[in-house]
């Protein structure tokens, strides 16, 4: 049975692997799409990097169980503006970490998750949200859209140099 809730400080090392191994499996999948090699992926380095978000004063962490076990999870912080680098933007929260176990995908995790998060956000005062996602990222540019999200038309690339788009949604 799939339940959601907010989870905490104990549900970090078990969601940090689950956020790196999905990020692995996404990249590896886009690689095999696009036909190029499949690039390197430092688990170690995604999950430190899972560990310090989680870790963030105010992150929320909201995790997907199937059968007691976490299957899917994202974050929520305080949007900053400058994409982080700035000062905190009032009412705007930022969603980050989208993560579905790969064994799991398609079977409506990542929505439960990002569903779960926006109520979250709207109960401490968010009026908005903004999330950022490779642009090869098909499955997830499917589910955001589904979810009411919008492309804002802003484009960056991430620390790997990979293509992401932003997406806005009023909460």
């Amino acid at each position: 049975m799939l339940t959601t809730r907010v989870g905490g400080p104990s549900d970090a090392p078990v969601v940090a692997r689950l956020w790196a191994a999905a990020d692995a499996a996404r990249r590896a999948a886009a690689c095999t799409e696009a036909g190029t090699g499949a690039g390197h992926h430092d688990e170690t380095t995604a999950e430190a990097r899972a560990l310090r978000m989680l870790a963030g004063a105010g992150s929320l962490l909201v995790v997907a169980e199937d059968e007691g076990e976490p299957a899917a999870m994202t974050v929520v912080v305080q949007a900053l503006a400058r994409d982080g680098a700035g000062d905190p933007v009032p009412g705007l929260a930022h969603v980050t970490m989208v993560a579905v176990d790969p064994s799991r995908w398609g079977l409506g995790l990542g929505a439960a998750v990002v569903t779960r998060a926006q109520a979250e956000a709207r109960g401490l005062g968010y009026t908005q949200a903004q999330l950022w996602t490779q642009q090869s990222n098909a499955r997830a540019d499917r589910l955001y859209r589904r979810l009411g999200w919008t492309l804002s038309g802003r484009t960056n690339t991430d620390e790997h140099g990979e293509p992401i788009r932003h997406y806005t949604r009023a909460l």
